[in-house]
């Protein structure tokens, strides 16, 4: 039997995954998701338990995703005086990098953990790194937490349904699982021709035993909301009902909200919590109310602060709140200390998405073409 409510997974020590005082990614975004969603669920509420003491996964769990000359090159980087590049120039090291990547995956390793135990959500915003590769750091991702957790849980014979919505495609669990049968990956993402990493198109449908269980959702510059809730909804249940994972893992990426900084979709608030809505449901419905969430990308600390902080409502089941709902005057005067900014005053303030071009027949293009790919086809839209 399923319950209500949702395990937080945040040790203040994430905040130490810096990558430079200019970088575009950083964890105080997080951070400040996780004390919106305290403020309106305060520790001690039964909607919400919390883990806030995390050490780093030691090596050799990093090692059944990652090979170990990269885990060794990391290490060099870490104990390094000055930053060294773990990439072609987008994933800086700095001093500790090791132990803070590290951090981040046993994070994820205590809310799969946590939901397997419980059979309820378990969040870890400070996770989501699915660009690492197992013997390369890519895209701001040193470690990749939701491959070593989602490696874990098929290791113990589970079948794991993977959800990513980060404007990003996740090039690094997709082919870090390419063969494998027991995970079902789908990926909604900005069309690879114009968005970092390049991949993720219909084509890339799996091999092997994962012929026909990697399914990718590119989608152009500018869709929002009546692209992904749509398409989601034809989708994602068809596809985790006949599947029938034992959890479900989703990387709750932020970066395609209006507004952006390095991505050019337009969700809005709205249309991430109907994800997360059906997402929960499919939890309850299909795998035992097992569902981990990690974060992701995101580069307007004002989205992913109040998106992330939605989620956890929604997930702990307090439902979201209305757009013209107040922030907290105390979580205001954090962001502005945290950021340098000034803090949104209410949920719903923001960019307002433009109009997009979407429309019905781009909707049914995009789903033949992934019809013909995968062999199968979809109901038709709600």
């Amino acid at each position: 039997m399923t319950s209500d409510g949702l395990t937080v997974v945040w040790d203040e020590r994430f905040r130490e995954y810096r990558l430079g005082p200019d970088h575009p990614f950083t964890e105080e975004s997080r951070a400040l998701a996780v004390r919106l969603f305290a403020a309106l669920v305060p520790r001690g509420d039964p909607g919400a338990d919390w883990i806030d003491a995390v050490d780093p996964a030691p090596v050799e769990r990093l090692e059944t995703f990652h090979r170990r000359e990269y885990i060794e090159f990391v290490e060099a980087a870490s104990a390094a005086p000055e930053p060294t590049l773990l990439d072609a120039g987008d994933t800086p090291g700095f001093p500790g990098c090791f132990p803070a990547a590290a951090r981040l995956v046993a994070g994820a390793e205590r809310a799969l953990e946590r939901t397997l135990e419980e059979r309820r959500p378990a969040f870890h915003p400070a996770g989501g790194l699915h660009h690492a590769h197992p013997d390369r750091a890519s895209g701001f991702c040193i470690f990749n937490d939701v491959a070593i957790a989602i490696g874990r849980a098929v290791q113990d014979g589970r079948r794991v349904a993977y959800i990513d919505i980060d404007a990003h495609h996740g090039d690094g669990v997709m082919y870090g699982f390419y063969d494998s049968g027991r995970v079902l990956d789908i990926d909604f993402h900005q069309d690879g021709r114009t968005l970092f990493p390049g991949t993720g198109f219909p084509n890339e449908t799996g091999r092997g035993d994962g012929a026909g269980l990697k399914v990718n959702l590119a989608l152009p510059p500018g869709a929002g909301d009546d692209a992904l809730v749509p398409l989601f909804r034809t989708v994602v249940p068809p596809l985790l009902r006949t599947f029938r994972p034992d959890l479900i893992v989703l990387q709750h990426g932020v970066d395609g909200h209006v507004g952006d900084a390095l991505a050019q979709l337009q969700y809005t608030p709205a249309g991430y919590a109907e994800v997360d809505r059906i997402v929960l449901d499919l939890a309850r419905e299909v795998a035992g109310g097992h569902l981990l969430v990690t974060g992701g990308g995101g580069y307007r600390a004002a989205n992913v602060s109040r998106v992330l902080a939605q989620a956890a409502m929604v997930f702990a089941g307090r439902g979201n709140p209305r757009a013209d709902d107040p922030l907290p005057a105390t979580w205001r005067e954090e962001f502005r200390s945290m950021v340098h900014e000034t803090a949104p005053r209410r949920w719903g303030e923001g960019p307002i998405p433009t109009r997009s071009g979407w429309s019905t027949e781009t909707r049914a293009k995009l789903l033949a073409v992934l019809e013909e790919e995968l062999g199968q086809r979809f109901p038709a839209p709600e």
